[in-house]
């Protein structure tokens, strides 16, 4: 019973350490060539499903191909160059930089083998791509002891009309790790940055499954309610770079893509100026309006107001002038007009018929002490 239940153990353990192995991504540095130590390295990275372009008949055949990646640190060692344009830090992150990529035919055998490395005469493929850099290359952020490490993932390529996703598991990733000698030893990094970089290294990861591939029908649309449609809070604020997602104003369909696209097409056509004018007299024109409006009505409140209180006033006076006219006869003390008027009638018919008013009429005697 005992040696069964041991043999049970062993196979349980061997298929548990093939499924963790399974799950962990292998690398390699094979299609890893320095040029430069420290400073300049080719990648021969191969793209499975991709076609060898036939330049003269312009259409794809079925060889395995690679395609060459360039990555260089600038001679300040300020930034680290890929296909001879800044990738890390991003000169402008609203508009992530547009990567060609030459494509061979060679294996890698040839490829460690050759001593030539111009490849200008093969074909150069667009590329889409996702980047990916730890610790995230946010100059806000302050890093001590600073080691970036930038991931690159092919997602697509295209050439003279030609446009394929790349979507093979099988496909590996590139992952270029960096020392910063400015934050190292103590220090740390800058806003803006002052990187001294060197290339510490570079190693080809297998894609599944810490890089998936995502489609752009995946990511989220993006529309003029967003001012950049961005996928991080911070620079940089894309991760996936497709062709089709953005042109030389940002990211297609955004607020900010709309508006800096309108600009430069006026400032183009009406010159810097005019459209300024413009701006200013259509701005007059929309804010002019409502200011005025807002205006009349302050004043239209004011005078109602005014009018309200005049009329207030007067009701006092009124009243006062009742008051003051009021005449106190009986018990009541209270008369109104209409009998006041009826009294004075009678006082000027008395006068004019016996010559004696009412009102001189003899008072009665004064009481004395005896009465």
């Amino acid at each position: 019973m005992a040696p069964i239940l041991c043999l049970v153990s062993l196979v349980l353990t061997f298929h548990t350490l093939s499924a963790a192995a399974s799950n962990n991504p292998k690398s390699t540095n094979r299609g890893v060539k320095w040029i430069h130590h420290g400073r300049s390295v080719l990648v021969h990275l191969q793209i499975p499903g991709l076609p060898l372009w036939n330049q003269e008949e312009h259409i794809g055949e079925d060889i395995p191909s690679a395609l060459i990646l360039n990555f260089t640190v600038t001679p300040d060692n300020r930034t680290l160059l890929l296909q001879d344009q800044a990738f890390l830090p991003l000169p402008n992150p609203d508009t992530p930089p547009r990567l060609n990529a030459f494509q061979t035919s060679e294996s890698v055998r040839q490829f460690h083998g050759r001593r030539k490395t111009n490849y200008e005469n093969c074909p150069s493929f667009e590329l889409d791509y996702e980047r990916t850099v730890h610790p995230r290359d946010d100059p806000s952020i302050q890093y001590y002891n600073h080691h970036p490490s930038l991931t690159l993932n092919l997602l697509g390529a295209g050439i003279e009309g030609y446009n394929t996703l790349l979507k093979r598991h099988e496909q590996y990733v590139v992952k270029v790790t960096l020392k910063d000698n400015n934050a190292a030893n103590g220090g740390h990094t800058t806003n803006p940055p002052n990187h001294s970089f060197e290339i510490e290294d570079v190693r080809l990861w297998e894609r599944w499954p810490n890089n998936p591939w995502v489609g752009p029908d995946e990511l989220p649309e993006c529309t003029w309610h967003s001012w950049r449609c961005e996928e991080f809070g911070d620079t940089p604020w894309y991760r996936y770079i497709y062709r089709q997602d953005f042109d030389e104003f940002g990211k297609i369909g955004s607020l900010k893509h709309d508006l800096i696209r309108r600009w430069k097409t006026m400032n183009q056509r009406l010159g810097f100026w005019q459209v300024i004018l413009l701006i200013f007299v259509v701005s007059g024109m929309t804010i002019i309006p409502p200011v005025y409006g807002a205006y009349k009505a302050v004043k239209k409140i004011k005078q109602l107001c005014k009018r309200r209180e005049y009329r207030s006033q007067v009701t006092e006076w009124e009243i006062d002038d009742e008051e003051g006219e009021t005449l106190l006869y009986g018990n009541d003390y209270e008369v109104d007009y209409r009998e006041k008027e009826k009294y004075i009638v009678e006082d000027i018919k008395q006068q004019h018929e016996t010559g004696v008013s009412i009102s001189q009429k003899p008072l009665p005697p004064v009481p004395t002490q005896n009465t």
